[in-house]
């Protein structure tokens, strides 16, 4: 069975600025309307999701519900504990950050990754950047892969 609506968490969904009319997807969730009824209703799927990739997103939702997706927040305290013991770590290998232009850049990203290469906004995208935005971020793994000396293996 097709999916009958479609919530977007991308730049299709539009701004969400104070007195913009969108909603705050992060707000708290009404009792009386749930999570989803404020929500915009697009008029189309955005042009970087296919009809088969979508139908088959619906059937794996169909089979297994949202439960995954949910069971992250209901875990919160859990996580925030086993990670407990990560607290000061930093990563050492080099990387690139990129992030939508609707996301906000981490400002401690440079203390967090000792051998940060580049941070990279890309204007156009919302969360599912790698989709919305696959062209660019193609090229951005490609230019960072290629700057990267290769170690000798032999």
């Amino acid at each position: 069975m097709p999916p009958t609506r479609l919530f977007p968490r991308t730049a299709d969904a539009g701004p969400r600025r104070p007195g913009d009319g969108t909603p705050n997807p992060f707000g708290m969730v009404s009792r009386t309307r749930g999570l989803l009824h404020d929500l915009p209703d697009p008029p189309s799927a955005p042009a970087w999701l296919g009809d088969s990739d979508l139908q088959a997103v619906a059937a794996a939702f169909g089979r297994s519900g949202f439960r995954g997706g949910l069971n992250y927040y209901r875990n919160l305290d859990r996580n925030w504990q086993l990670q407990a013991s990560l607290d000061g770590m930093r990563v050492h290998v080099p990387a690139l950050f990129a992030i939508p232009g609707m996301d906000r850049i981490i400002a401690s990203m440079p203390g967090l990754v000792t051998d940060l290469r580049g941070s990279v906004t890309l204007d156009g995208a919302g969360h599912w950047i790698q989709q919305e935005r696959a062209d660019a971020v193609n090229e951005l793994i490609l230019i960072f892969a290629n700057s990267l000396t290769r170690p000798n293996f032999f």
